[in-house]
């Protein structure tokens, strides 16, 4: 079985000759572990993705004070400004280009990549990786995008209270971002992965009913193009968001990622059936693939293999080195997952 129809069959719920396995790149796992990691990905290939060895970062010595503890204070190309205590992980921002609710008019975003820009390079791109495997296009998250640029505190007021300025501004990402998907879809792409956060570790970080009024149709805005060319639709969200799973049904979206820990495994596969998801398993990382031991991490992995029965379809392995993880939970994880 190719890995283009292993993908597709997957996430159509047919039976596969073994599950699907999605790599990451994670720039904090090839700076922990080298090329010991670009030597397992090519022994085990993954199945969303050409094997290309990819570089070993390097920090700058300026990143590192006196005692040898990494530090970065840097501004993105949309304005904002995070603080960097790992090498490699999302920051945490410490100063945001809307500044107050006046200052939405004139944000102005940054310019769309060339890939968008140039619709022939674009096509051909997309060609080339549909000769062997399944394409996915991108679209940006919303909400998330918003506080980056706003202050999650801020942001959140603003929705509550649904500042026009502000609501403005998520009109204007929402086409920002349907650009992208709109070129993908031109390109000819299979599907479209999202990715935004609604979720805290138990409940949602906003009402069901706000997020319905707020968010909804922003996510439609963007989504439209792809469902309307039939293509699959991918959501990832950290957080618990069982509630919303209604939602992104009725929005297009024909599979998660899921931040697995905090979910009933057993409870999701259930409602997985339920609304005709397909799901990416992501091993608990926070605890068993971090401090786990290797003979933890297998028993993990046959466990999920065991709930959700990705040779059945409707679930593949996402792999995603991050930081602390020992090189040796690595290694069990990926060839458990190719042993199934």
């Amino acid at each position: 079985m190719t890995h283009r129809r292993r993908v597709a069959d997957t996430l159509a719920h047919k039976s596969v000759d073994r599950p699907a396995v999605q790599y990451m790149y994670s720039q904090v796992g090839f700076y922990e572990h080298g090329e010991p990691l670009n030597d397992l990905f090519e022994q085990y290939p993954g199945d969303f993705e050409a094997f290309v060895r990819k570089p070993i970062p390097v920090p700058p010595a300026s990143a590192f004070d006196a005692d040898g503890r990494y530090y970065e204070k840097k501004t993105d190309e949309w304005g904002a400004t995070q603080e960097y205590r790992v090498y490699g992980i999302m920051g945490h921002g410490v100063d945001f280009p809307v500044k107050a609710p006046e200052d939405a008019a004139n944000y102005v975003f940054p310019p769309q990549p060339d890939y968008v820009m140039d619709p022939e390079l674009y096509r051909k791109t997309i060609s080339e990786i549909k000769k062997g495997y399944f394409a996915f296009g991108g679209g940006l998250g919303l909400l998330e995008r918003l506080w980056m640029i706003r202050g999650f505190e801020n942001l959140m007021m603003d929705i509550c209270e649904e500042e026009p300025n502000i609501m403005s501004l998520m009109d204007r990402l929402a086409e920002y971002s349907r650009r992208r998907v709109e070129a993908a879809v031109a390109a000819g792409a299979d599907g479209i992965a999202f990715g935004d956060d609604y979720g805290t570790q138990d409940n949602l970080l906003l009402s069901k009913e706000t997020f319905r009024r707020v968010i909804k149709p922003r996510l439609a805005v963007m989504m439209e193009p792809a469902v309307k060319a039939g293509l699959h639709i991918h959501f990832h969200s950290c957080g618990q968001i069982t509630e919303l799973f209604d939602e992104l049904k009725d929005l297009g979206v024909r599979s998660l990622w899921p931040q697995l820990p905090l979910y009933d495994m057993r409870e999701l596969k259930k409602a997985l059936d339920f609304y005709g998801f397909s799901i990416a398993i992501h091993t608990d990382r926070a605890f068993t693939m971090t401090s786990g031991s290797p003979e933890e991490v297998r028993e993990a992995v046959l466990l999920e293999n065991e709930i959700f029965k990705p040779r059945d379809g409707g679930a593949w392995f996402y792999i995603e080195p991050d930081t602390g993880f020992p090189f040796e939970n690595i290694k069990t994880q990926i060839e458990t997952v190719f042993g199934l």
